[in-house]
């Protein structure tokens, strides 16, 4: 008797233990941040291997024209998502935010009766919205009284991403009341023509990342896998190209490599669709797998709190080719 009482004592610790750790493993999610829905070989495979259950798909933007604020670039599915939770992101500028007598129930009415158009027209059931808003201490009473007024239209799960200033100066500049944030660990410093990674530096990260174990707020954490093009002339940056990495620029003719994320154009032409004049620099901006890493151990180091999510921005092969996904499997299996 006092065999099989030990044994189901051992089973049920058993039993407790896996459900704790099931409770508390983190799972990778994806961003997908382009006008039209169409996953390639690439990307489906990577949802399947990584296990994802979660797509954050931008739906829109939300800007002013004139006094009103609209939805601008709506996205359109030419393929019917995966059979994954998707959360509509709204992607809305601080101009409008800013606009003095804005009308933050209408607005609120407006977004949630759009996003159900685009869920209904796709048949997308959503259960959550995330809004990507950079409010300022200016504009920051007007959007949170845009959460509280979803939240009288709606029964959907809110969330915001949240900015590593908005962290450290929470005090300043406020916690908006939602269920859960994201934290975007990324677009770190001012893009110049300097030798500097606007995307990720690991200095300018450790000033912030100090405010995270008392931060009220759920975090996830969102990383970047992305890459750009700065257009660079007479040390002036002249416009970002997204999506360009460093084998591409390496493939053409005209441009010369002069360090390992530099070059420049030795012959004017139609580079990625824009006009480059000879002498102008091309600087690549990154992340590779081994900040990737860092990343998460520099946050893991200064807080006990662990994410239930890791969203990687952004879903595309040109992204996903790049790194090893055993550094994605890795991260989600940081302790």
């Amino acid at each position: 008797m006092k065999k099989i009482v030990f044994i189901l004592c051992l089973l049920c610790c058993f039993a407790c233990s896996k459900t704790s750790n099931e409770q508390s493993s983190t799972v990778l999610s994806y961003y997908y941040w382009r006008t039209n829905f169409d996953l390639d070989e690439i990307e489906k495979n990577s949802l399947k291997e990584l296990n994802v259950k979660k797509l954050y798909i931008r739906y829109f933007d939300i800007a002013l024209k004139g006094e009103q604020a609209i939805p601008v670039r709506p996205i359109i599915f030419n393929q019917q998502p995966p059979l994954l939770e998707v959360v509509p992101v709204i992607y809305i500028k601080n101009e409008v935010m800013l606009k003095e007598h804005l009308n933050t129930r209408e607005l609120a009415e407006h977004l949630v009766d759009f996003i159900s158009q685009i869920n209904e027209k796709n048949n997308i059931d959503s259960q959550e919205i995330q809004l990507d808003c950079d409010w300022s201490l200016q504009s920051r009473d007007h959007f949170f009284t845009l959460i509280e007024e979803l939240k009288k239209v709606t029964d959907w799960k809110i969330s915001s991403t949240i900015r590593l200033h908005q962290v450290k100066y929470a005090s300043k500049t406020g916690v908006p009341v939602v269920d859960h944030g994201a934290l975007m660990y990324y677009n770190m410093g001012r893009i110049g023509a300097d030798t500097l990674n606007s995307i990720y530096d690991q200095s300018i990260a450790k000033k912030y990342i100090g405010a995270l174990d008392d931060y009220p707020l759920r975090l996830d954490y969102a990383l970047p896998i992305y890459a750009w093009a700065i257009q660079i002339r007479d040390k002036q940056v002249v416009r970002l190209i997204s999506r360009v990495r460093e084998k591409e620029v390496e493939k053409l003719k005209g441009i010369r490599k002069v360090s390992s994320n530099r070059f420049v154009v030795e012959q004017e032409g139609m580079y990625f669709g824009q006009l480059f004049e000879k002498g102008d620099e091309i600087k690549i901006e990154t992340t590779s797998d081994v900040q990737l890493k860092e990343m998460i151990k520099d946050l893991y180091e200064v807080t006990d709190k662990r994410p239930q999510e890791i969203i990687l921005y952004d879903l595309n092969s040109k992204n996903i080719i790049v790194y090893d996904k055993e550094t994605f499997k890795e991260m989600a299996n940081s302790r």
